[in-house]
């Protein structure tokens, strides 16, 4: 990671009370690993900008954001995909090997098992990346799409032993709740959460609007769609789903987003 990109990214956590270096060492260097690998710490970054454009929408109003929500919303958007760089017991080889995995961008078909990926995208070492896959007990017969839902898991394991503020990590780890990947079943069905995370109890606006820009921005550069494309198609996905397709928080965020993205 440039010297650049961490003062950047300091500058984000500092905006809502978080000194990024009294984290642990382990949660930097595995942000600097996303940063040399992939495009997901700029993508955070973009997140972020975002979500900068909807807390100035409703300051001022009933409807404004608190210092601990904005909390929970930015550093979701930094730290909600920690967790692709694998599971907390991964060591250096083992985090590059996922990084890796996750960077690969464009693959339609989800159902192919993870062996028959490497066999596709990255043929000359396929043999080996299944060894070092094993190596960290996982199974390369999977599906690609049940490996794809393992990092919210693995973005909650991470972040309990990093210093992160509780009431983030939750924020964080929800990102995937439409596709119903509830890590550690933290979300009750009362949207209570079943264990501590400070003074956030429940999953509510905060941790839907990280959901709302993760869904907007993947649509908008890994999905190329326009913004009125990503905006339709965000009102879709709430309308067929079938724990929030009258969820009112959720049309509100996206009718936020949808004012400011198009400004």
């Amino acid at each position: 990671m440039t010297d650049e990109t961490l003062a950047t990214l300091r500058a984000i956590c500092a905006e809502v009370g978080f000194d990024l270096r009294v984290s642990a060492p382990e949660l930097l260097a595995r942000l600097e690993l996303l940063a040399e690998r992939s495009q997901t710490v700029t993508d955070c970054e973009r997140m972020v900008g975002m979500a900068r454009g909807i807390f100035s929408r409703r300051a001022g109003s009933a409807a404004a954001f608190t210092d601990s929500e904005r909390r929970v919303v930015v550093l979701g958007c930094v730290l909600s995909d920690i967790g692709k760089t694998g599971p907390a017991r991964a060591g250096r080889e083992g985090q590059r090997l996922i990084v890796d995995m996750f960077a690969v961008e464009g693959v339609r078909d989800d159902a192919q098992s993870v062996a028959q990926f490497f066999d596709a995208y990255f043929p000359s070492d396929a043999d080996d990346r299944r060894r070092r896959f094993a190596a960290l007990g996982l199974d390369a017969g999977i599906a690609l799409r049940k490996f794809w839902n393992l990092h919210s898991s693995w973005t909650l394991e991470i972040l309990e032993h990093c210093g992160v503020p509780r009431e983030a990590i939750a924020g964080a780890a929800t990102h995937h709740l439409l596709e119903d990947v509830n890590p550690g079943a933290i979300v009750r069905p009362d949207e209570s959460f079943a264990r501590p995370f400070g003074d956030n109890v429940a999953f509510d606006r905060a941790e839907k609007l990280v959901i709302v820009l993760d869904k907007y921005d993947a649509l908008r550069r890994r999905g190329r769609r326009s913004h009125a494309q990503a905006i339709a198609w965000l009102r879709d996905r709430i309308h067929d789903n079938a724990r929030f397709h009258d969820d009112a928080e959720f049309t509100s965020l996206i009718d936020d987003l949808d004012a400011t993205a198009a400004a």
